[in-house]
């Protein structure tokens, strides 16, 4: 008995048109964005990581604004104590705003040693060559609570000054008012533009 032979499904030839085969790529890419982001679920939120690293091994983090600040306060409690002295001033309050941070120089050892090469060349000369090395090292003294070892402080460059604001009870008075105005220019070596006074309560 013959055989038939199969004859395989042919299916039918589907015609987009062009506006809609860009529809259904649009499609398909979304699709495959989607199950992109579903994968990140495993990822391990930063909440849960554990970190071995103790908080007390991490090395604090100098504030530049807060060293501005406490020159600042100093300065302006300085100028408080002075002024208030004066006749006819009454409470006072200052504010004054530098334009950076007092810097410090600050004493070091300084070790150097020499070391010397000798080296002959191919033709029965010698080269020397000497080796330098300078390390150094800051002086540190104890403080006088004991709350350990701070440097030597040998200069001390003073920060440039923006501007002073006073507030006294008795700038009211024009005579006082000026004299408060001299004696912060006289004190600080500013000039007139750089000194507010008004008056006020003050502290």
């Amino acid at each position: 008995m013959e055989g038939k032979k199969a004859k395989g499904l042919k299916l039918p030839e589907i015609k987009l048109p062009e506006k809609h085969k860009k529809v259904l790529l649009i499609a398909v890419l979304i699709l495959g964005f989607g199950v992109l982001l579903a994968g990140y679920k495993g990822v391990p939120s930063s909440k849960n990581m554990r970190v071995d690293e103790p908080i007390s091994n991490v090395a604090p983090v100098v504030s530049y604004s807060s060293a501005i600040t406490q020159a600042e306060v100093a300065l302006e409690q300085r100028l408080e104590r002075i002024l208030a002295k004066m006749d006819g001033v009454g409470n006072v309050s200052i504010s004054v705003v530098f334009k950076e941070s007092p810097e410090y120089e600050y004493a070091v050892n300084v070790s150097t040693s020499e070391k010397s090469i000798t080296e002959s060349d191919q033709s029965g000369g010698n080269r020397v060559t000497l080796d330098t090395t300078e390390t150094g090292q800051l002086v540190l003294v104890r403080s006088a609570n004991n709350a350990g070892e701070k440097p030597v402080v040998v200069k001390e460059i003073k920060p440039e000054i923006l501007g002073v604001l006073v507030v006294a009870q008795g700038a009211s008075n024009p005579l006082v008012k000026a004299e408060l105005t001299r004696a912060v220019q006289t004190l600080l070596g500013i000039s007139l533009d750089q000194v507010t006074v008004v008056s006020g309560e003050g502290r």
